[in-house]
């Protein structure tokens, strides 16, 4: 279906539309995104693999060259370390972009952070000064640490997937 040229949007989905040869050239920045090697590469995020797939199309999207690997395990019943991987250029611009779909799948973690920001419990609005680990008043967690998880049967340990409050 074609649309008249001031209609920019999908009324229904509120998509940007795009020229043909705008379409031809999104898809070809993505290609070259893709196919970029990422040199000097660091670790954005470790986790599940659906997860760091979900990931690496909303960095390839926002214009950040990044890849999604894998090592092999220990071979001894552990599951392969899925790792998504960008240079270091461009780990801080991954790391906020990351931070920004989050809040954009779970808004309600942005009201959270607000109400922490203004020193105030996200789940009942108890006072709470910047180093309280817990709400005094309703024993919520505010700060969750990132902690090695070991397994079993001499596997080398990896850190979890870093989850926000």
């Amino acid at each position: 279906m074609e649309y008249l040229p001031h209609i920019v949007k999908c009324a229904d989905c509120g998509t940007v539309l795009l020229l043909h040869e705008e379409h031809r050239q999104a898809q070809e920045e993505k290609k070259r995104l893709m196919a970029k090697a990422v040199e000097n590469s660091v670790v954005v995020r470790e986790g599940d693999l659906k997860w760091l797939g979900e990931l690496y199309n909303v960095l390839i999207n926002a214009g950040i060259p990044c890849t999604v690997t894998s090592d092999t395990g220990c071979n001894k019943g552990c599951r392969p370390k899925c790792m998504l991987i960008a240079s270091k250029e461009d780990f801080e611009r991954a790391q906020e972009r990351i931070a920004e779909y989050y809040m954009e799948i779970h808004p309600e973690l942005r009201a959270s952070n607000e109400l922490i920001s203004q020193g105030r419990c996200p789940a009942c609005g108890s006072s709470v000064g910047p180093d309280d680990k817990e709400c005094s008043d309703c024993g919520l967690m505010l700060v969750v640490i990132e902690e090695e998880a070991r397994e079993e049967e001499g596997c080398e340990g990896r850190l979890d997937d870093q989850h926000l409050l």
